[in-house]
């Protein structure tokens, strides 16, 4: 009962629109997971995890709740087991940005630091046969936990996809086609719900579902440098088969929370289109340039979202083709969780000259407009600039 109204308190996260006149019709929009309570994307997974376990009966009364996480899902289970009076534990790898720590602590959870990122899940489930706990194991469920059909029809805040959610709201606002959505895999759970999602509606729509047409969506994966998802990925393509013999990348990621160094279970390389592989400076370059020029201060992989969806419009363009549609990408979590990195001052200062020229790539696409995020409520077609963007633009309706 706790958990269907927590469930239910749920809101609907606001879509964002960001203008660059760079990229002529194209409508870049932006769904803003950060307004969640636990602050990240990771809400709806841990929503999806803790009902799932309730379900199939896993949980055991008086045991701990474990999770394998390099930080967002655990903050999120934290969040919600407090609510729930479940005790916590979060396994995460030995350099975890500390404020994703910290916020594990401050909602009762406590933190096990291990230095394999490799061996997350065997330490988490040592763990749970230890204390007589679950091991909720998000790289197992996370493909299959989760809501993936309801649509977003009649009472948004009730059993709402992530997919269906964006779809209701593009289709609200009379935006044009949905064309792409750019996902970073961590678990290659939200690639599993759009990709599902999307092809669900294919198949139900025979023929007839016309406007914001899912038949026509793509699923784009952005992988970091240091991860072999991107491999995978390639392999499938070439030969048809999932293979999990990839060699372990030589370098850590320091773009949390996508990418890994193994392949993981609920990872499906056939839910993508297309694949990209993202510079590590290029994802940070554009998470900074979000942040400064459109107010919206967000994590590392939002970055890579971005700076993905700025290559493959790139590529369009260069080849002649129409770049008209909306094109999507999720705000996964905020800057202030990487302390250490985006969210501090003394970092960006030191990665000026690194990230300059791929700062000045992104700039090319705004061509000195004054960009600016937008957020048009479900009941107006008029955008309206959010609250702390940078610049000023002058409001207009589009389309």
């Amino acid at each position: 009962m706790k958990l269907a109204a927590l469930k239910a308190a749920t809101p609907v996260t606001p879509l964002l629109e960001l203008s660059l006149r760079g990229l002529g019709e194209a409508r870049i929009l932006i769904k803003d997971e950060r307004a969640h309570a636990s602050g990240s994307l990771k809400h709806r997974l841990a929503m999806s995890l803790f009902e799932q376990a309730l379900l199939k009966d896993w949980l055991t009364p008086g045991g701990p709740v474990i999770e394998a996480s390099s930080g967002s899902t655990a903050v999120s289970e934290a969040w919600l087991a407090r609510r729930l009076g479940l005790e916590f534990i979060a396994v995460v790898p030995r350099g975890t940005a500390f404020y994703k720590q910290q916020a594990i602590r401050g909602e009762g959870g406590r933190v096990v630091e291990i230095e394999d990122p490799a061996r997350l899940c065997q330490h988490a489930q040592a763990l749970a046969d230890d204390s007589g706990g679950h091991f909720i194991n998000q790289f197992r469920h996370a493909a299959t936990a989760g809501d993936w059909r309801s649509d977003g029809a009649g009472d948004w805040a009730s059993d709402t996809s992530l997919p269906g959610e964006c779809l209701a709201q593009i289709a609200a606002r009379e935006l044009p086609e949905l064309q792409a959505v750019f996902l970073g895999a961590g678990t290659g759970g939200s690639a599993a719900s759009f990709a599902r999602h999307l092809r669900h509606k294919r198949h139900l729509h025979q023929g007839s579902y016309l406007h914001h047409g899912s038949h026509r969506t793509r699923v784009i994966g952005v992988d970091p440098e240091h991860s072999v998802y991107h491999a995978c990925w390639q392999h499938h393509r070439a030969h048809g088969t999932r293979t999990t013999a990839l060699p372990v990348p030589q370098a850590t990621n320091p773009i949390e929370g996508i990418g890994r160094p193994c392949v993981l279970e609920a990872f499906d390389p056939a839910h993508f289109d297309d694949y990209r592989r993202i510079a590590d400076a290029r994802s940070q370059a554009a998470a900074l340039w979000l942040a400064e020029h459109a107010g919206l201060e967000v994590g590392p992989s939002t970055g890579t979202a971005f700076a993905g969806l700025l290559e493959s419009l790139a590529l369009r363009r260069a080849r002649g083709e129409s770049l008209a549609g909306s094109w999507l990408l999720l705000a996964c979590d905020h800057a202030e969780r990487y302390a250490t990195s985006l969210g501090d001052p003394a970092w960006r200062a030191a990665q000026q000259s690194r990230l300059a020229p791929q700062r000045a790539w992104i700039e090319a696409f705004a061509e000195r407009n004054d960009d600016a995020l937008y957020d048009t409520p479900p009941e107006t077609t008029t955008p309206r600039r959010v609250a702390g963007c940078r610049k000023a633009h002058p409001m207009r309706r589009r389309g």
